[in-house]
């Protein structure tokens, strides 16, 4: 096994209450004095006998074992000890223990939430949603209210998740962070509450957060480890985990000489446990796949990394901003949202709504929350790729067999342009790579309208006037008035509209030049706004 490079930094569950909060690239990493984690070598045949013999011969005793997605364990150790075990032929890594931080038919009274509408995954006027997955799905967080009615989580003696935090506790959530991704996943059609993407769909709790949202990586390599070793028993073939920190250059890539964070990702992945991860890009509003220090676990190859876009009305075709946050727009990338910038990251990153998302929430009453975040984006994705795997309705899907996570990426991504949003492949933002909207359905598009101009150039001598007619084609029952305008005129000439404002389909631009008209030709820019819609046409025109 590779040498494992040592430097993880503080991770932040990846939700927003207000204005979205930059980390800095240059903080300091946060480090639980004294506590380790020891990575052995693949080459070790019990992780159980070779922890056996540290502990004899150095005079310790380990916190936590993993055998699954790493063989190692974490332990509180002296300097002494670290060095001597950094000798030692079996043990490839140890590395310092950092602090983690939290940052079928519609049933009647269901609520749709927007996001889920803007995917396709549900539709409140056509009174449908999509049936419960056959896979289930693990959520790395904060743990998951256990007895919220809204969920189907496993919480029997027979099938249950795990706590991390305090193993012999139920992983039950005192945060709300990981119950309202767990909604959005799969909050059930039952009729009251919301519905999720993939509604009832068993959700097993991990939790590795504590009630403040903060945690070690110790305790997210336990969760890992414990995903891995049980996906096969339980069904469990995604895993959300809406997190992010920092990690180190060799974590920017593939499977290698990377972090034991890494790592165990690596091994959750393989043929042995064929977990899939969706995992949020962060909300910061820079490159995720900093050359130095990458978000992680959003940088590793291995993973579906999602991006964030707002909606307000789950609709495709833009409509009103948001309303919980100021500085967000409809059908637009979320201003927090951290991006790609590579071509490698480009084929595992997608986009999903993550802008004033509603879905369940911990405590008495169990009631429903709304928030914004990356976080809220990535169960989007994580309850799209269950179905992809596998649908109680209709059988094995398409990702049954496919743990890859660029291939994932394609079968999950819409590449119609009309489902999309600005800052998309076909709307890009320089230098920023958002990824395809994700889809779990055929997203409804919004009212609305394009324009038409014919013909497409006109020549007047100086002094005449020429015309040009104006279509409104609209789409979708879009029924405002459309008031129209233009821009690009050359010098002393005018323009009208006849009329200046329809709720019908046309209306005639006439365009007048005079005798000291500016000569040449000019591409005018043609305006149509109504219904909160603007759309634009060009025309070409030459004055002789």
């Amino acid at each position: 096994m590779p040498t494992l490079t040592a430097g993880l930094a503080a991770i932040i569950v990846l939700s927003l209450a207000g204005p979205a909060l930059a980390a800095d690239r240059n903080g300091a990493d946060y480090i639980v004095p004294g506590s380790y984690i020891v990575v052995l070598e693949d080459s070790v045949q019990s992780v159980s006998r070779q922890l056996a013999e540290h502990e004899r011969r150095d005079g310790f005793d380990a916190r936590r074992i993993y055998r699954t997605a790493l063989k190692g364990y974490s332990a509180k150790l002296t300097r002494a000890q670290v060095r001597d075990l950094r000798r030692d032929p079996q043990v490839a890594s140890v590395e310092p223990n950092r602090i983690v931080h939290a940052t079928d038919t519609l049933a009647g009274g269901e609520a749709v939430p927007t996001g889920i509408a803007r995917m396709g995954a549900a539709s409140a006027s056509a009174r449908q949603a999509n049936s419960a997955s056959s896979a289930a799905v693990a959520v790395i967080d904060t743990g998951v209210d256990l007895d919220h009615p809204d969920l189907n989580v496993a919480n029997s003696a027979a099938r249950s998740g795990y706590n991390c935090v305090t193993p012999a506790a139920a992983p039950n959530d005192d945060n709300g962070h990981g119950t309202h991704v767990a909604g959005t996943i799969g909050a059930t059609n039952g009729g009251s509450g919301v519905v999720g993407v993939a509604p009832g769909t068993e959700i097993f709790p991990v939790k590795v957060l504590n009630a403040s949202g903060s945690g070690t990586w110790e305790q997210i390599i336990c969760g890992i480890n414990w995903v891995a070793a049980n996906s096969a028993k339980y069904g469990i073939a995604v895993a959300n985990m809406s997190l992010g920190g920092f990690g180190s250059s060799a974590d920017n890539g593939a499977c290698g000489a990377t972090s034991a964070l890494h790592q165990a990702i690596c091994n959750a992945t393989g043929p042995s446990a064929g977990v899939r991860f969706a995992v949020a890009a962060g909300n910061d509003a820079w490159a995720y796949p900093d050359a130095s220090l990458p978000d992680v676990p959003a940088a590793y190859d291995e993973v579906v990394t999602v991006t964030a876009y707002g909606d307000s009305d789950g609709l495709s075709g833009g409509g009103a901003a948001p309303s919980c946050r100021t500085g967000e727009a409809d059908d637009r990338y979320a201003s927090f949202s951290n991006w790609s910038n590579n071509a490698t990251d480009n084929a595992h990153t997608i986009a999903a709504p993550g802008v004033c998302i509603n879905s369940t929430w911990f405590g008495a009453g169990a009631g429903y929350n709304t928030i914004s975040g990356t976080s809220m984006a990535t169960p989007h994705v994580a309850g799209a790729t269950a179905l992809c795997v596998g649908s109680v309705a209709t059988g094995a899907g398409p990702c049954a067999s496919d743990t890859n996570a660029a291939s994932l990426v394609t079968k999950l991504r819409s590449t119609n342009s009309a489902y999309g949003f600005s800052g998309d492949p076909f709307r890009p933002v320089s230098g920023r790579y958002y990824g395809y909207t994700a889809v779990a359905g055929t997203p409804s598009q919004a009212p609305g309208f394009t324009l038409g101009a014919s013909p497409a150039s006109r020549s007047v001598s100086r002094g005449q006037s020429t015309t040009y007619a104006i279509t409104v084609n609209r789409t979708n029952g879009f029924g405002s008035a459309v008031s129209f305008s233009v821009s690009g005129l050359p010098n002393r000439a005018t323009a009208s509209f006849s009329p200046s404002s329809t709720t019908g389909g046309s209306s005639t631009l006439t365009v007048t030049t005079n005798s000291r008209t500016t000569r040449g030709t000019r591409t005018l820019t043609i305006t149509g706004t109504g219904g909160g819609v603007s759309r634009t046409v060009q025309v070409s025109l030459s004055v002789l």
